[in-house]
């Protein structure tokens, strides 16, 4: 699918070509707030670490209470929007995808982990010593000059972060990875990159081999849907996105999620809203 009129942020890291940048948290409210907090998305990961302030930051509609010590992941596709807290402060981690994964074992930090399947509850995440720590010693690194093999040396950093988050996470929610749960990150992976109302149940367990019955049973065990169910979620979760952040029509929606009928695009929006889109837009 496209991101038509979703403001999209490329990575762009102007001190080196790593593709992994620490900045403060105030230079992107800043930015933000020169731009009328317009909701955007991101083509990197990024990692939010507020060190004091509160407040709600807001992914996919989702408000996310934040205080201090709090991180809040946002995954690359995501939608996001700051608001305004002067009081607000702490790190933003970014980082592109293909700097940590340079081989096949590496795609267990984005998709294996729970870090970013905000699905799992929840969606924040608690900053503890060891976070800090392995922070600080990604910032000093990234501001020393050029050094010998200082790419390895901070995405090894980067994967230690990452596995201290999950630890974390763990700590604070139940969740056993078996099969089951590598069948729930791979269908959920699937349904990311090819969500489209023409998208279905029985195509996805021909690319991953297993019974829609195998395949319902493992999601049913890390969130309350079937399959089905998950991608209509999904579906009705992009189609409010392209309501409440973009400006195209109505019509024009339609055809970019996969209807061919703007009439069949309204009554299946209003079956599972108890809205019609236009209602949803003007309460926005």
């Amino acid at each position: 699918m496209s991101e038509t009129n979703i403001p999209k942020y490329n990575f762009n890291n102007k001190s080196s070509k790593l593709g992994l940048e620490i900045i403060p948290l105030q230079r992107i409210l800043e930015h933000s707030q020169r731009n009328n907090h317009k909701a955007h998305r991101l083509n990197f990961y990024q990692i939010l670490i507020f060190t004091k302030g509160r407040g709600v930051h807001e992914v996919d509609f989702e408000k996310i209470a934040y205080s201090e010590n709090t991180v809040i992941p946002v995954a690359m596709g995501q939608v996001q929007r700051f608001s305004d807290n002067d009081q607000a402060d702490g790190y933003a981690l970014l980082f592109k995808p293909d700097f940590i994964i340079k081989g096949d074992m590496d795609y267990q930090y984005l998709y294996d982990y729970s870090i970013f399947t905000h699905s799992i509850k929840p969606v924040s995440n608690i900053a503890n010593k060891e976070v800090y720590s392995l922070l600080q010693e990604m910032i000093i690194e990234q501001n020393k000059d050029d050094l010998f093999d200082t790419s390895d040396y901070q995405r090894n950093l980067l994967k230690n972060f990452l596995i201290q988050l999950e630890r974390n996470k763990r700590q604070r929610v139940d969740i056993v990875c078996n099969d089951s749960f590598d069948l729930y990150i791979r269908f959920k992976k699937i349904v990311e990159e090819k969500i489209s109302y023409k998208l279905r149940v029985g195509d996805i367990c021909d690319e991953l081999n297993v019974t829609t019955k195998q395949l319902n049973a493992a999601i049913k065990l890390f969130v309350s849907a079937n399959a089905k169910q998950f991608i209509e979620d999904r579906l009705v979760l992009e189609i409010k996105r392209l309501l409440g952040y973009t400006t195209l029509s109505i019509k024009e929606i339609a055809f970019e999620i996969g209807f061919e009928d703007p009439t069949n695009f309204t009554k299946y929006f209003k079956n599972r809203v108890n809205m019609l889109p236009t209602e949803y837009q003007k309460q926005l």
